[in-house]
């Protein structure tokens, strides 16, 4: 913006962001693999258009809960009002993971990318799940 209250030339006005309609991934989404390594289930809901997720982690006896975290949503397309995807972290001190997931004819694609940061020498690593609910 110019000194003047005008645009500056290349760039666009600053505007807030469109609030999606999260109905299209809220609910709960289980692991196609019921042997998964990784992630077991998740819980996604959303109220005043904040998506809110409950993960959980396979280990035994039980599943782990990972606790709720906020992720930030996406659209298909900018001028989209429905959310298909989304992005979120949990943080467990001594590692990270970051979430990336889509949503797609009745079908979660989840990414997981886990960064080690406890100096253990473990390699970080990607993984792939898919979710049905």
């Amino acid at each position: 913006m110019t000194t003047d209250g005008r645009t500056a030339p290349g760039t666009l006005p600053v505007t807030a962001a469109a609030t999606l309609d999260l109905e299209p991934i809220v609910g709960t989404w289980h692991a196609t693999d019921q042997h998964t390594p990784g992630v077991t289930r998740l819980e996604l809901t959303g109220t005043d258009g904040v998506l809110v997720i409950s993960a959980r982690g396979a280990d035994e006896p039980q599943p782990r809960d990972w606790g709720e975290t906020e992720a930030t949503c996406y659209g298909p397309d900018p001028s989209s009002d429905k959310a298909m995807a989304f992005t979120a972290e949990y943080d467990f001190g001594f590692l990270t993971i970051l979430l990336a997931a889509y949503a797609k004819q009745g079908i979660l694609v989840l990414d997981t990318f886990t960064s080690f940061r406890d100096g253990s020498g473990r390699s970080d690593y990607f993984t792939r799940e898919f979710f049905h609910r």
